[in-house]
């Protein structure tokens, strides 16, 4: 049987000791990041911003003022995201006069046990200017909104 030296077995408890303290130093940063400043609310890029925000925190109110004819519509279908964190990144925008594409990243977390799964997809938010204001006329179907007759109802 051989045995590990003493001055061996204290650099491996302090190096065991050194991960662990940077593996809590990385998940204390990561958790105390800022939010993204909040984008110029008359942006498309602003616009979707908020709706995510309102969507995110079930306020159908202010999402269904930020679609187009959103008073007639309610949450449709809405992904289970029991368990998930997403995160929405804005990835690319298009935007014409009175239109606009904005490609956003959607990365999804799901944490269990030891492990943290995660996907991410890319899906689009669709817009238009009406009467001066950018209204959403298209999202990705994780975050729609339906009128009742889409819903069956």
């Amino acid at each position: 049987m051989t045995s590990i030296s003493v001055p061996a077995k204290g650099a491996l408890i302090a190096l065991a000791t050194l991960s662990v303290g940077l593996i809590i130093a990385a998940l204390i940063v990561v958790s105390l990041r800022p939010a993204p400043p909040l984008r110029d609310a008359d942006t498309p890029a602003g616009v979707v911003q908020r709706y995510v925000l309102a969507f995110q925190s079930s306020d159908l109110s202010a999402a269904q003022k930020l679609v187009e004819d959103g008073g007639d519509k309610q949450v449709c279908d809405p992904y289970s995201s029991e368990g998930e964190t997403a995160q929405v990144s804005l990835v690319r925008e298009a935007t014409t006069e009175q239109t606009s594409t904005i490609t956003v990243s959607m990365a999804y977390g799901i944490e269990g046990g030891l492990f943290f799964e995660s996907y991410e997809s890319q899906d689009v938010f669709q817009l238009k200017k009406v009467n001066g204001t950018w209204l959403i006329t298209a999202t990705p179907w994780q975050m729609g909104l339906c009128t009742a007759e889409e819903m069956g109802l």
